[in-house]
């Protein structure tokens, strides 16, 4: 991954870390003599991670703001939709990897994986172009003091989603590339996290759009906290 001046990324619980870092360890040091029972205990590995990030950019906002009940069982259906699609995506990735495939994606996610030095938090991030950062620190800064909707709600749908292509950038075609993926496979999966984007941006913007400004207020912390300047996550780092 890359060096960036800025990441996004969502915490996850010190358990999850440690479990991710041991099996990293694990891959790099066996000799690489089971490699189905490793892609197995990866993939689950991802697919935990994959539940924490979807309770950050969905479950968690939803608690901050409540939806009508008709709306939360709406989002809910396509969200069950979204993460049928992407346990199909983690299983092909994993499928059949080979023991030199699986160090480099673990050595991959290695780098996503931080725990901040002071606060103890624990988070899987990826990086940010300045652009988009800026530009994300800009809206939250107007939603907070500019109560007329309409002078920002286009600019942060369309940040949030940009941040959701971002995030298929690093979580899937980046890793993707590290491997032999199989022409056939590769193609199925590419669709199936084509529809996965589309469906979370469809998300994002039904549900921000109907958000009031209050209610964006209390979202945009929630936001804030998932966006990292380089020097305040390494911030104590020895």
């Amino acid at each position: 991954m890359q060096v960036s001046n800025a990441y996004w990324g969502f915490p996850i619980s010190p358990e999850l870390h440690d479990t991710a870092k041991s099996t990293i360890a694990m891959i790099n040091q066996t000799d690489g003599t089971e490699p189905n029972r490793l892609s197995l205990t990866a993939a689950s590995i991802v697919s935990q991670l994959t539940q924490h990030g979807l309770q950050n950019y969905y479950h968690k906002p939803t608690e901050i703001v409540p939806l009508p009940p008709m709306a939360k069982k709406t989002a809910d259906t396509g969200i069950k939709a979204i993460m049928v699609g992407l346990d199909f995506v983690i299983r092909q990735f994993f499928k059949n990897r080979s023991h030199e495939e699986l160090q480099l994606i673990s050595n991959y996610l290695d780098l996503m994986l931080h725990a901040h030095p002071e606060s103890g938090n624990h988070f899987l991030v990826f990086a940010l172009n300045d652009n988009l950062y800026n530009r994300a620190k800009y809206l939250l800064t107007s939603v907070r003091e500019n109560s007329r909707r309409d002078d920002y709600m286009e600019g942060v749908i369309d940040a949030l989603c940009d941040l959701v292509v971002e995030g298929v950038k690093y979580y899937y075609a980046e890793p993707t590339r590290l491997v032999n993926f199989g022409g056939l496979t590769k193609k199925t999966a590419d669709v199936s996290i084509s529809q996965v984007q589309k469906g979370i941006q469809s998300l994002i913007k039904k549900l921000v759009s109907e958000l009031g400004h209050s209610q964006l207020v209390e979202l945009s912390h929630h936001i804030e906290f998932m966006l990292h300047a380089a020097d305040d996550l390494n911030k104590g780092a020895a």
